[in-house]
């Protein structure tokens, strides 16, 4: 299924926010205005409650005075306190239905109060309290059904008893709501149009680059990718471009190498191939030519082609990941002095010297024949580039607690800026002056993928004019 485009979401998605802020918002103001407000004028009259008999309490009656007036103005509440026997300690406001109350009425409210634990909320409806006067008055005509609380407190002193009243109306909220509900329509017509022009800029903003972003994208496979400077809006669009940039010069390099491989495997199967099929033929066509010495050509030519294919799948299944280690303890000075004696055919042949600093008995723990390995593709690697010295330093030591095993030439040296690439799969330096090894030229990426699969330490230490130094460490191993 295809998928909404990012503008259409960003529209969809602000869309459903403004709608559920309006449903949360129509909630709010309508179904729980009521009930909040009641709780919180309740929440009101039991303070003023507590108020006025912490200053009875107290015994002042001018702090008690005082607290009365401030409770009412502040709380729009009227007060009135009885004592036992029934006449009114101090006076508030005389037009209040609390003192409009009979004795019988105000005995009701003691009675209520003392059988809840010396307080008694109660809410009603009309114009006064339950039982009261005007309790069942009916509200005039075209008004809110209006609603009261009444506080009743009983407080026991060391002077006796008092009755705490106190009244506060509940004013109707039914017109408020309605006010609410108009308001809120515009509220949400306003909100609307605010979206669509918010979702309008965004998609300017974030999905315009994007979209452009990914037209010039689609390039990517042939290597190209343009940076359109109008995209650059923001941080992650401009980090984007940059990703994009450098993926598509990855590609153009890729390829590059990739047409290289294939240019330097065919030079390196057709000379094999050119001499096994020309000594070959002479062979058949010349009387006489079956000689030892051409046998010799085929199968060292052979050879060649051997080692030529043998890493190329070594180069696939190392870069798959699919080679297993077998690692067990040996001894990495056995490994290279063995090795070293390989390489006095280039003493005999070529006038090669090597010299060899070896310590005994550096024992690690890891694949021996992949470690014979990358001894050899550094050693083939010295020998191709030693340049007119012909001289090769081997070098195996402790360092610390790893074993370091250093392959150096007197070459021509790498290049600072190339030091990084030559590990890099198909990369090839300049063949100029490059001796004709039976090497397949991917040595050193096979190196990197061996070396990285044990985690071992590895690099390259290279002087224009003066040569280079390859090394590996190992972590050294216990013998057993």
């Amino acid at each position: 299924m295809k998928k909404k485009s990012l503008s259409f979401n960003i529209t969809l998605y602000l869309m459903v926010f403004v709608v559920g802020l309006i449903l949360l918002l129509t909630f709010f103001q309508t179904q729980l205005l009521e009930p909040m407000y009641e709780k919180s004028k309740m929440d009101a009259v039991r303070k003023a409650g507590d108020e006025v008999v912490e200053a009875i309490t107290s015994g002042d009656e001018d702090d008690l005075t005082e607290t009365i007036w401030e409770v009412s103005t502040a709380n729009d509440t009227c007060v009135r306190i009885i004592n036992t026997s029934g006449v009114d300690q101090v006076t508030g406001n005389m037009g209040c239905v609390l003192y409009r109350m009979n004795t019988r009425e105000i005995l009701e409210q003691y009675q209520l109060a003392r059988e809840n634990g010396n307080e008694y909320l109660s809410t009603s409806d009309g114009m006064g309290i339950p039982g009261g006067p005007h309790a069942d008055s009916p509200r005039p005509a075209g008004r809110d059904e209006m609603k009261n609380l009444t506080l009743t407190r009983i407080v026991d002193t060391d002077l006796g008893t008092s009755i705490v009243m106190i009244y506060a109306g509940l004013s109707p909220v039914n017109a408020t709501i309605q006010t609410l509900r108009l308001q809120i329509i515009y509220i949400a017509a306003i909100l609307f149009v605010s979206v669509l022009l918010l979702a309008w800029i965004m998609t300017r903003t974030i999905a315009d680059p994007l979209t452009k972003i990914n037209n010039a994208a689609k390039k990517l496979p042939d290597g190209v990718y343009e940076t359109d400077p109008s995209t650059d809006r923001y941080r992650e669009a401009q980090e984007l471009n940059l990703t994009l940039t450098q993926a598509a010069a990855d590609i153009r390099k890729a390829d590059q190498a990739k047409r290289d491989l294939i240019a330097n495997v065919s030079h390196d199967l057709r000379t094999p191939l050119t001499m096994i099929r020309g000594y070959g033929e002479m062979m058949r066509d010349l009387p006489g030519e079956k000689t030892d010495e051409n046998l010799d050509v085929i199968i060292n030519e052979s050879e060649r082609l051997k080692y030529l294919v043998d890493d190329l799948l070594d180069l696939s299944k190392l870069s798959e990941n699919v080679v297993e280690l077998h690692k067990t303890v040996f001894s990495m000075s056995e490994l290279v002095k063995r090795n070293v004696r390989k390489y006095e055919f280039y003493h005999k042949q070529d006038g090669f010297e090597i010299l060899l600093s070896c310590e005994d008995d550096m024992m690690v723990c890891a694949d021996e024949q992949r470690m014979e390995q990358v001894f050899n593709n550094f050693m083939t690697n010295a020998v191709n580039y030693s340049g007119d010295s012909k001289t090769i330093e081997v070098r195996a030591f402790r360092r610390e607690n790893n074993v370091r095993v250093e392959v150096a030439d007197h070459g021509p040296g790498i290049p600072k800026e190339q030091l990084d690439d030559i590990w890099d799969r198909f990369y090839k330096i300049d063949r100029e002056h490059v001796r004709r090894t039976d090497s397949s030229g991917l040595g050193l990426n096979i190196c990197r993928h061996v070396l990285e699969l044990h985690e071992a330490a590895y690099g390259v230490e290279s002087t224009l004019g003066e040569g280079s130094t390859f090394w590996f460490e190992l972590e050294e191993a216990k013998s057993n």
